[in-house]
């Protein structure tokens, strides 16, 4: 029997996970790693809800990112940014109804505040994702029987594409 080391794509999941979008709603395949794009626009959407709805225990939904915690998160940011124009500035941005973007036009003629910024978020996302998944006693990486995974690979090649 072989063996085949599973991965879970953290840069897709990271986005699912801070992908705000109402419409969308994204599910972790506990079995392949796998994410799964449910959005009501999709031309496969009964057949991955059904999916999802058979098999319960395998899914497990990413939550949606709350605002609370990026505003704080933004704030501790803000806190720590040594330039007083930027924090002038920054201070300012949480007026706006959307204080990431304003924070990153605020940043985007100096590269290195906003990859700092960038560097930050993501630091502060992938805590809280390895959290989620220890919770939900799932691995990064993890081995699995390739016999296991032959019959889903032919499913999901006829539902590969997710967007319409």
């Amino acid at each position: 029997m072989t063996k085949i080391e599973r991965r879970i794509d953290m840069s897709y999941l990271m986005f699912a996970w801070q992908d705000d979008s109402p419409d969308n709603a994204y599910y972790l395949d506990t079995k392949t790693g796998d994410i799964k794009l449910v959005n009501r626009n999709l031309l496969d959407l009964r057949d991955l809800t059904d999916e999802i709805e058979k098999t319960r225990e395998r899914f497990l939904y990413v939550p949606k990112p709350d605002r609370q915690t990026q505003l704080a998160d933004l704030h501790d940011f803000a806190h720590a940014v040594t330039k007083e124009r930027f924090r002038r500035l920054l201070d300012m941005a949480f007026e706006s109804p959307h204080v990431l973007s304003g924070f990153r036009k605020i940043l985007e003629n100096d590269p290195e505040e906003l990859k700092s910024l960038n560097d930050f978020l993501e630091a502060k996302v992938l805590k809280r994702i390895h959290s989620w998944l220890a919770a939900n006693a799932v691995p990064e990486t993890w081995e699995v029987d390739e016999e296991d995974l032959e019959d889903e690979d032919e499913e999901d090649d006829a539902t590969e594409d997710f967007s319409v």
